[in-house]
This record gives C-alpha cells, structure tokens and sequence, in this order.
C-alpha cells in the first residue's frame, strides 16, 4: 500500500490520489491511441448511450470547446451523430453510430470489464464507505470554499 507523506496537508494527499486516478484513465487511453477527452466521450456514450455536449463537459471538468471541437471531429469521422434537443434547439444530443460503436467496443468493454475487477478487489462495501465519505468531505469544501 502507498502512503503519500510528500505533504503534511491531507487533503493535498487526496487530491494527489485523485489526479493519479485520472491519470491512470489518461494512461489507458494513450494505449489505446486516443487522449482522455476522446476516452470520456467514447465511455459516456458507451455507458449511457446518448449524452449533450454539455453534459459530458460538466462531468469530467472540461471546457465546452474542447469537447464540441472533438465532437465535431467525430461526427465528420462518422464515430458519432447528434441531434437537435426537442426543447432547446441550441443543444446536442450526441450518440455513437454503428461505427463508432464497433470503434469503442474493444476499448470501453475491457475498460469496464476492469473496472469491475477492482471493485471486486478492492471490495464493494470499502468502495461503498470510500464514496460516502468523499461525498461528505466535498460537501464540506464546497460549503468553506464556495460561498
């Protein structure tokens, strides 16, 4: 097990862990010949089917732009279509082709596939405590720090 003693601040050391979490994704997507954009896309669209431009923006941080320019290159690509939301015209819906299934298949399914072996490893119920209380120590930041 790693200890991080690089910083005596705590919550430094979490969000040291955090950012090797994401890395490890970013990893995992340069192996498979795509940066961790096109990755958060590929997965969101895999796991949920359909999803806005602006609603996968929100999701992994990322800038609005980066995430329409990618979209637009994937559209042309022929590895996603989109559609004009019914109630607000000004927003994407965006789903992969067939294409882009058949493209992402060989990634995301070993993806999760993994995914599921650590939480099998690690254990859903130490998983489960993790998210509890990470959840509650965000909510304590976001009440100091935003307002």
């Amino acid at each position: 097990m790693t200890t991080f003693n690089h910083s005596p601040n705590l919550l430094e050391q979490i969000g040291d862990v955090c950012t090797q979490v994401n890395l490890s994704y970013a990893v995992f997507a340069k192996n498979h010949q795509m940066n961790a954009n096109e990755l958060a896309i590929f997965y969101t669209l895999w796991t949920q089917e359909q999803a806005t431009q602006k609603y996968i923006a929100d999701k992994y941080h990322l800038a609005k732009q980066t995430i329409n320019s990618l979209c637009k290159r994937l559209e042309t690509d022929g590895f996603i279509a989109s559609d004009v939301k019914e109630n607000n015209k000004r927003e994407k819906v965006i789903s992969l082709t067939d294409k882009g299934k058949a493209f992402a298949r060989p990634i995301i399914a070993p993806l999760l596939r993994q995914e599921g072996q650590v939480i099998d490893e690690f254990g859903i119920e130490r998983l489960v405590f993790l998210l509890n209380e990470m959840n509650a120590l965000q909510k304590m930041l976001a009440q100091r720090l935003e307002n």
